[in-house]
């Protein structure tokens, strides 16, 4: 009976961290090593910007005619990257954890993006 009760307290735990929003797989379009890629759309689609492996930054996302259109990121690399409000790193900073994604952006940060880079460690957030 201690033996499943066990198993149960681990299978309820693996289900809590699956539920947090990190990606398991780097999606289409970002399985480079180092790459952090914005999306247009939920769930990884509908065109991106990507910081490539040795781009660290784009000062203005409209350059790229993708200012305020991210809702959604995935973060291939072993450092932690962000994404500005405004242009030139200014504004409100959003921490994107290395190695992880989030599928749909809150309504709050839905459409916000202006800038990106890639930060200096994966404690950098």
């Amino acid at each position: 009976m201690k033996r499943n009760l066990v198993g149960a307290a681990l299978i309820g735990a693996a289900l809590i961290v699956g539920g947090t929003g990190i990606a398991s797989a780097a999606p289409a379009g970002c399985t480079a090593s180092g790459a952090v890629c914005l999306y247009r759309d939920d769930d990884y689609r509908g065109g991106q910007v990507t910081l490539s492996g040795t781009t660290t930054g784009i000062t203005h996302l409209s350059s790229y005619g993708f200012n305020d259109q991210a809702d959604s990121y995935y973060n291939n690399s072993t450092k932690d990257a962000a994404w500005y409000t405004d242009a030139n790193y200014a504004g409100r900073r959003v921490c994107m954890h290395s190695t992880s994604g989030n599928h749909s952006f809150s309504f709050q940060d839905s459409d916000e993006a202006s800038s990106t880079r890639k930060l200096s460690s994966a404690s950098s957030c």
